[in-house]
């Protein structure tokens, strides 16, 4: 058990520190960890045994590298990856300098183009330059 700030107060949250999935208890609410042999890690929220963002705007599934900076991140809601907003997309990969490597947009598990019609799935080059993007609507691809 651990006290996290939340807002003006503290709010008591649970944490395991696991070797393999299979140690997350079926209907498990809090935070779980887990490293690798490669020293990378991962900080996953549940809620009720489902990934699930445990605040606005914080990923409930986030892979750290070794040297600490985000490789990776995933927003899920009950268990299904979803935008957690319109200007965020659910899926967001990271260079090792910490550019954007990529982008997935998600709407109710389905990839999805995003609200302003950007595209479901983007990438780019360590440059900056964009390397592809793809088109879906409710899973399926359309460009």
């Amino acid at each position: 058990m651990e006290l996290l700030p939340n807002s003006m107060s503290f709010r008591v949250i649970a944490t395991i520190d696991v070797d393999d999935e299979s140690q997350i208890p079926a209907d498990f609410t809090g935070r779980v960890r887990r490293t690798f042999p490669s020293l990378q890690r991962y900080v996953a929220w549940y809620s009720g045994g489902h990934l699930d963002d445990p605040t606005k705007g914080y990923p409930a599934y986030r892979v750290h590298r070794a040297d600490g900076q985000v490789k990776y991140e995933m927003h899920y809601h009950g268990g299904v990856l979803q935008d957690p907003d319109a200007s965020t997309p659910a899926v967001r990969g990271y260079f090792a300098s910490g550019a954007i490597h990529y982008e997935e947009r998600y709407r109710e598990g389905r990839r999805h183009d995003g609200p302003r019609g950007e595209a479901a799935v983007r990438k780019w080059r360590a440059n900056g330059t964009v390397r592809h993007e793809l088109h879906y609507l409710d899973g399926v691809r359309t460009g």
